[in-house]
């Protein structure tokens, strides 16, 4: 059962109240608060979409494609043109092909785009670690299951909220800026009513003279060790360095083409724990030949 709701005066049919965080959104976007409403017959009920209407505003946007459409004349007509559209990296896991088709586009200047599940929040940072170690530095977050309120609580950076359901109220068309976290909402409407939207797979007739680049980087923490990716480089301390790129050495890349990224996590660790252990042990071999050696000169003396 749905909820009815007034935005500025329109009723709007929406699948559950908004949250707080959204509300103040609304307030700070659209000017407009949002009241619930017990008087369905007074006003003709709009679905959650009109809401944008309401509030003219010059349309921008920003186009991101799916890794499936990489070869898409879309895509290669805004490649072509210098624009850097933003590529969606696979959820789980890659295969070889799949991977340099990604590394080209990114080497072209794609902007490497990561999903990020609420609900495996966890995984995300994995995920991030691991495709930057292969050059697929992820500089925002997708979350294709609509807003949630939690997301002001996840790392700071740049999240794309996708909302395709009916009934969902939308994020206002605005690039909204939330202490360290930006938010934007993402469609694959191609229709644009106002406002700044993230255009999922846009078609090729869409005016290119209107592209606004969002606000990029994100945000990660792994095994107590901060990342903060940028559009210049990746930011941490010595050692999460070092776990990039020991990534790369530990893990054989047709293991990571094929593997899912929370197994590669428990992968990286223990691989990590045998390294050290191989390594301690070659030193002590080291340490006793050095000993060794040192009593027979002792000896010939």
């Amino acid at each position: 059962m749905s909820v009815i709701v007034n935005i500025c005066g329109m009723l709007i049919a929406t699948s559950n109240f908004p949250d707080t965080t959204l509300q103040q959104f609304y307030q700070q976007y659209y000017h407009c608060k949002i009241e619930r409403s017990y008087d369905e017959a007074s006003t003709q009920i709009q679905p959650s979409q009109a809401v944008a209407q309401l509030f003219p505003q010059p349309p921008t946007w920003w186009p991101v494609f799916t890794a499936d459409q990489l070869n898409s004349e879309s895509f290669r007509l805004l490649i072509d043109q210098g624009i850097k559209p933003g590529v969606i990296l696979p959820n789980e896991y890659f295969s070889v092909l799949d991977y340099f088709r990604i590394k080209k586009a990114v080497n072209e200047g794609a902007i490497p785009v990561a999903i990020y599940q609420m609900k495996h929040s966890k995984y995300f940072a994995a995920k991030a670690t691991f495709s930057t170690a292969l050059g697929l530095r992820p500089l925002a977050a997708i979350i294709q299951t609509g807003w949630d309120e939690n997301l002001i609580s996840q790392p700071a950076g740049s999240y794309i909220v996708q909302n395709d359901k009916e009934g969902d109220l939308d994020l206002p068309a605005r690039a909204i800026q939330h202490h360290q976290h930006y938010f934007y909402s993402a469609t694959t409407d191609a229709v644009q009513s106002s406002g700044y939207q993230v255009i999922i797979n846009p078609p090729t007739d869409m005016s290119v003279n209107n592209i606004e680049y969002p606000h990029l980087g994100i945000s990660w923490r792994i095994n107590g060790t901060d990342y903060q990716s940028t559009p210049e480089r990746v930011k941490t301390n010595p050692f999460g360095y070092f776990l990039i790129a020991m990534s790369t050495v530990v893990i054989p890349l047709d293991y990571i083409f094929s593997a899912h990224y929370p197994s590669l996590l428990s992968t990286f660790g223990s691989s990590i724990s045998w390294i050290s252990l191989l390594l301690g042990g070659f030193l002590l071999f080291l340490l006793i030949i050095s000993i060794i050696r040192r009593r027979r000169i002792n000896a010939r003396d």
